[in-house]
């Protein structure tokens, strides 16, 4: 996995560990849950609402997040503007490493060059601020990355109600925290299917 698409899943798979659906109305009980630890514990344990089951599901956000139509174009947009700007600063960076050879050959064949250390004092500033470009730019594709993940989340939400609700399900959880279920409690290919009819696309923010 690249590095954006596994900065966007630590900063977005801990809001879905846990989440209450669609108890007695359409509305969405949301809880706010803690990061998630390296190895999911146990599902937590909720009561039902009075007078009503507990009906459970279990969906991979993950799966939402990378395999949907719009999640994979999302990474891919991500990719190519990664490529591209580790191309240009590539392209950058050679030519500065041969101004700098072309420099110290000179001064080899001219030691007395009056402005030698002027001018590579120079080129290893350019080199340094190309440097930091590049962390910045870099960083700026993972942010957009986020912001775009956040609006497939907002789908993907949409959709687990929406799935939820026709299996008269009142708790969903995260997959990654379930240690064992029945396939029939696994809703992850019917939210994608969803997600990928209403959102088959994200532009990166």
């Amino acid at each position: 996995m690249n590095s954006s698409a596994q900065s966007s899943l630590r900063f977005l798979l801990p809001a879905l560990s846990a989440l209450a659906l669609l108890c007695a109305s359409p509305a969405l009980a949301q809880t706010t849950t803690a990061p998630a630890p390296a190895q999911p514990q146990a599902a937590p344990v909720l009561a039902a609402p009075a007078g009503g089951p507990l009906v459970v599901g279990v969906l991979n956000v993950e799966d939402v997040l990378l395999r949907s139509t719009a999640g994979k174009s999302i990474t891919a947009q991500a990719d190519a503007r990664a490529k591209q700007l580790h191309d240009a600063s590539q392209k950058q960076e050679d030519a500065l490493i041969a101004q700098l050879k072309q420099l110290d050959a000179d001064h080899q064949a001219n030691p007395a060059m009056a402005d030698y250390d002027a001018k590579r004092k120079a080129i290893v500033a350019q080199d340094d601020k190309l440097h930091v470009d590049f962390e910045k730019n870099s960083q700026a594709i993972d942010q957009a990355v986020d912001r775009s993940r956040q609006v497939l989340f907002a789908a993907g939400k949409k959709a687990m109600q929406d799935v939820a609700k026709a299996k008269g399900m009142t708790l969903v959880l995260n997959r990654n925290a379930v240690n064992l279920f029945p396939d029939t409690m696994d809703i992850t290919d019917e939210v994608l299917q969803r997600v990928n009819k209403t959102m088959p696309n994200v532009k990166l923010q």
